[in-house]
């Protein structure tokens, strides 16, 4: 009934992390809500504030794509480890998307994608704070492309806790989750054609 790993992508704004926060409470069993701020914000504080703001981290052997691949392996080890995880995160390069559901593909995942009006997650993004201006807007063309949910949340105008009650309603009442099966052979076989056009 329940899944080891119950995935929300969307962008940012999009009220990922709020949902996951109600679910969490709701669920009659224990998981952990790992997120990618949990990687993060464990980041040196004035580069974490950089990041907030939209600017450069110039400190060396900082990586965003190696921290977003080390936050893959921490939730597979988590799992592998027997904890069941609520994930939240972005999902923009088709390199990512594959790495994140490539460490994931011996796990039950309940892929979940959180999708709000433009406008909506531009004034949240505004009135947040703890985001850089133009991140939602800059993934809003990407963060779904390749990917096949088993469930979709329009959050524009519905509350956390009505978005949680959803996907909980739907986990009771699911027989079973192929939502993250279907993205990867999706995501790989765009980036197999992408690199066959590349080679002519």
């Amino acid at each position: 009934m329940y899944p080891q790993i119950i995935l929300l992508n969307g962008t940012g704004s999009s009220g990922k992390t709020s949902i996951a926060k109600e679910l969490i409470e709701m669920l009659p069993v224990q998981y952990l809500n790992f997120s990618i701020d949990s990687v993060l914000y464990a980041l040196p504080p004035s580069d974490l504030e950089k990041m907030m703001e939209g600017k450069a981290i110039t400190r060396q052997g900082y990586d965003y794509p190696t921290l977003v691949r080390g936050y893959h392996q921490a939730a597979k080890g988590l799992a592998k480890a027997g904890c069941k995880l609520i994930l939240d995160n972005a999902w923009i390069p088709d390199d990512e998307k594959r790495d994140m559901l490539e460490a994931l593909s011996e796990f039950d995942v309940c892929l979940i994608g959180v999708k709000c009006e433009l406008k909506t997650a531009n004034e949240r993004e505004r009135q947040r704070g703890d985001r850089a201006i133009g991140l939602a807007e800059s993934e809003f063309p990407h963060v779904h492309a390749s990917m096949h949910y088993d469930l979709e949340l329009d959050t524009t105008s519905v509350s956390p806790s009505t978005s949680a009650q959803k996907i909980l309603s739907s986990l009771k009442n699911s027989s079973g989750f192929k939502g993250a099966d279907t993205s990867l052979k999706s995501v790989s076989s765009k980036m197999e054609r992408e690199s066959d056009t590349e080679t002519i």
